[in-house]
């Protein structure tokens, strides 16, 4: 009888702990949700967090909207973040693809920041005439010889075709490959410097690096934006021969050694290596 007595408090115990336990997760204390700020994330969340809205970009070219969205990690500069964050990946042997798409949205923040400290054009005296919407809408489009060119009005061509992603798809050709001396450098690099036929640096290019039959390497023009847009570079060991491939152009370039240098005072140090590609005019 004292047996069954025992049961039965423990299983009243059971029921009554189970009860007050609910009353207090739904009524007294319940559970809140609150959002947390981007700034306040874990640097592993606020990678993935530029990743996201790097991808958005590629997708709509919408850069004000993927701008105010990096604004909200409180970087203090979202487009070096953006250009170390890829750096990082390439480092790691990591998505080389979502590299390119990080240094992309990198360079074109870049661009953006170079073109809005650009001063605006002097105004036209006065009583002179002023250029017409047909006129100006002439002067932003692209040159008779590119072959996006269309009869289309500016606003239909807008809303069909977003504005391109900072990689050029038009082929490279070699401008000058040469050894350079420069103390100042301080170790010896590969440098690559892209450019477009008016001489802007591209960015987002793609560049592979190897000794021979070795494999390749994989690294992009523009993720030292403050070297310049179309600016890559590679640390070379002196004494090996490297061939640089800009894949995308079947541009082969080899032969590339860093040279042995020497200073005023007959010091020798190792030199680096400079190599131009541009695209035909």
């Amino acid at each position: 009888m004292d047996q069954n007595r025992g049961n039965w408090y423990l299983l009243t115990g059971l029921i009554f702990g189970l009860i007050m336990g609910i009353v207090y997760a739904w009524a007294i204390a319940p559970v809140r949700e609150v959002d947390t700020h981007p700034n306040l994330l874990r640097d592993d969340y606020k990678d993935i967090y530029r990743e996201l809205i790097s991808r958005a970009y590629q997708a709509n070219n919408n850069l004000p909207r993927a701008k105010a969205r990096l604004e909200l990690l409180g970087d203090e500069d979202p487009a070096l973040a953006l250009a170390a964050q890829a750096q990082r990946y390439l480092a790691e042997s990591g998505d080389n693809e979502m590299a390119k798409v990080l240094a992309n949205l990198s360079a074109a923040l870049q661009q953006a920041a170079i073109t809005a400290e650009t001063p605006p054009p002097p105004a036209s005296p006065e009583g002179e005439e002023q250029p017409t919407g047909e006129t100006t809408r002439a002067a932003a489009s692209p040159t008779s010889s590119d072959p996006a060119v269309s009869s289309t009005p500016a606003s239909e061509t807008t809303a069909a075709n977003p504005a391109p992603s900072p990689t050029n798809s038009l082929p490279f050709i070699l401008q000058d490959s040469s050894p350079i001396c420069d103390p100042t450098l301080g170790e010896p690099l590969i440098q690559i410097i892209a450019t477009d036929a008016e001489g802007k640096g591209v960015p987002g290019v793609k560049l592979e690096i190897s000794l021979g039959a070795d494999p390749k390497e994989v690294f992009f023009t523009g993720l030292k934006p403050e070297l310049g847009l179309g600016y890559a570079d590679y640390l070379a060991e002196p004494g090996l021969t490297y061939q640089l491939e800009v894949p995308e152009s079947g541009l082969l370039i080899s032969d590339i050694e860093v040279p042995t240098c020497q200073t005023e005072e007959e010091d020798s140090y190792w030199g680096s290596w400079e190599i131009y590609i541009t695209h035909p005019n």
